[in-house]
């Protein structure tokens, strides 16, 4: 190729729309159990209700149900992606090389919501949410407590165990909250796939005979819940308008390209740059819709 500015400027547009088709083509799995919402500012704000308002007889004047609401803030952070092109495979035309690379590039890119998401759930017992109490931990509920954390590794028992304690989740007031009834999400690592599908996905037991438990979640392998995480596993609620976590945009991706033979990195690097970059945060909401287990007990 002959490396003036307009073959140089083509080669740009090219691989924004390889690495923006790739990105598309990628089908996250946060959606499901995160909210998205964008920010016109640096911060954005979310109110956090502790307890959900719920029907009663009109008589008389309506009554304004009075919630406890917390603010939660979260503060957009500025992410990139950048990788080079080495300007000898673009004047000898590797051109399926470079496009391959950016693809991988792309796909690490397209990734990265899920991560910030898995983040967030394995650090949950550790972090606080919106109550002040770790996401994964023992909550204030009136003036009783509840706990939506565990430590049990994942089987038939201590899943029907984690499933029945958030479906018996009340507010302050007694009144259910109907949390888990629909078709919950068990997430899980790779090391806990086929123990998962024993539980819901298998119709009949082991040991013969119709599974109860069959239907009763879909699984959700994540391949970051492994090395340290590997026997972590969580129940998220995603049937609801509300979503226990939040991923937050500020500012759509941006493509930056340095493709100027005459750009400084070329002369110091023998190198072409490109890279996307955008702004987002991600945060807590909603610990009545998620259970999660270190499952390092015994």
């Amino acid at each position: 190729m002959l490396l003036n500015r307009e073959n140089l400027q083509s080669l740009s547009r090219t691989l924004r729309a390889l690495v923006f088709q790739t990105r598309d083509s990628y089908t996250p799995f946060w959606p499901r159990i995160a909210l998205e919402a964008r920010t016109e500012g640096r911060v954005g704000v979310y109110s956090w209700i502790e307890d959900f308002p719920v029907m009663r007889p009109w008589e008389g004047e309506r009554q304004v149900q009075n919630l406890s609401l917390r603010t939660v803030e979260l503060v957009n952070g500025d992410w990139e992606l950048t990788f080079a092109v080495n300007r000898n495979d673009v004047e000898d035309d590797l051109l399926d090389q470079i496009s391959a690379n950016a693809r991988e590039y792309a796909f690490r890119w397209a990734q990265h919501d899920d991560y910030l998401i898995t983040t967030l759930l394995v650090e949950g017992f550790q972090r606080k949410g919106p109550d002040g109490a770790n996401f994964f931990g023992t909550h204030r509920v009136g003036k009783g407590q509840f706990s939506n954390a565990g430590t049990a590794p994942l089987s038939r028992e201590s899943f029907r165990a984690a499933l029945t304690q958030m479906r018996s989740l009340t507010d302050s007031r007694g009144y259910p909250l109907g949390f888990f009834y629909g078709k919950p999400i068990l997430m899980v690592g790779p090391s806990l796939e086929y123990a998962a599908k024993e539980i819901v996905e298998l119709p009949t037991l082991p040991q013969g005979g119709a599974n109860p438990d069959y239907g009763a979640a879909e699984i959700l392998v994540n391949p970051w819940l492994a090395g340290p995480y590997a026997n972590y596993w969580f129940l998220v609620d995603g049937t609801r308008p509300i979503r226990p976590l939040v991923l937050q945009r500020r500012r759509d991706p941006e493509w930056v390209a340095k493709v100027d033979p005459e750009d400084e990195n070329v002369f110091k690097h023998n190198q072409f740059v490109f890279g996307v970059s955008e702004r987002k945060a991600a945060g807590y909401l909603y610990w009545q819709l998620a259970y999660g287990s270190t499952g390092a007990g015994s």
